[in-house]
């Protein structure tokens, strides 16, 4: 999201409007809405795929290259990872673009989709969760459409406050509460042996 900070401080400095944060973190959510532009790889790469989360998923492949294009928040040049297997009922994908560890789901958007794919999924939260998802690369180049609905949301909330994303001033969007908090172990009551 930090590709968009310079946008919204030139609309602060254009209207001199004494709230700054308030309209970089309105260009911000903007930016959140759509994935859009090419994909480049430098080796052959495949992927059709098409998801409407929560929905279904249809399709697959992998590519991890270059975009260029407004994704993840940003616009510019930057890395490209996206994965995905749909089977109809069930799916799952990968996406990140920017700064991003394949090996850590962290700094991954991860996310499953349709009936079978949802049944005990892990929430990921708010930037892949209800959207549609379509990669299209063939050999070395490629697009992205990718429509962001709860982001378009928490953009026309955003503009009265609300920031139900809580994406607002950092660079992934999150909730008060992640399944992964659940699953970690409880910690030790005195006594408990270990």
């Amino acid at each position: 999201m930090g590709g968009l900070r310079p946008l919204g401080l030139a609309l602060c400095v254009l209207l001199a409007a004494p709230g700054c944060t308030y309209l970089t973190h309105r260009a911000e959510d903007a930016a959140d809405m759509v994935d859009l532009g090419l994909t480049f790889t430098s080796t052959a790469q495949f992927t059709a795929y098409k998801a409407c989360t929560p929905v279904f998923a249809i399709g697959g492949g992998k590519v991890e290259g270059r975009f260029l294009g407004l994704g993840g928040g940003q616009i510019g040049w930057m890395p490209l990872y996206h994965e995905g297997t749909g089977l109809a009922l069930w799916g799952q994908q990968k996406i990140a673009f920017g700064k991003f560890d394949k090996n850590d789901p962290a700094t991954l958007n991860y996310q499953r989709s349709g009936p079978l794919g949802m049944k005990n999924a892990p929430v990921a939260g708010p930037e892949y969760m209800l959207c549609c998802v379509q990669h299209l690369h063939l050999g070395w180049v490629g697009i992205v459409v990718n429509v962001r609905w709860l982001q378009m949301a928490d953009f026309l909330a955003g503009w009265f406050g609300a920031d139900f994303c809580h994406d607002d001033g950092t660079p992934r969007g999150s909730w008060t509460r992640w399944p992964e908090n659940e699953e970690s172990p409880a910690p030790a009551k005195s006594g408990d042996k270990t």
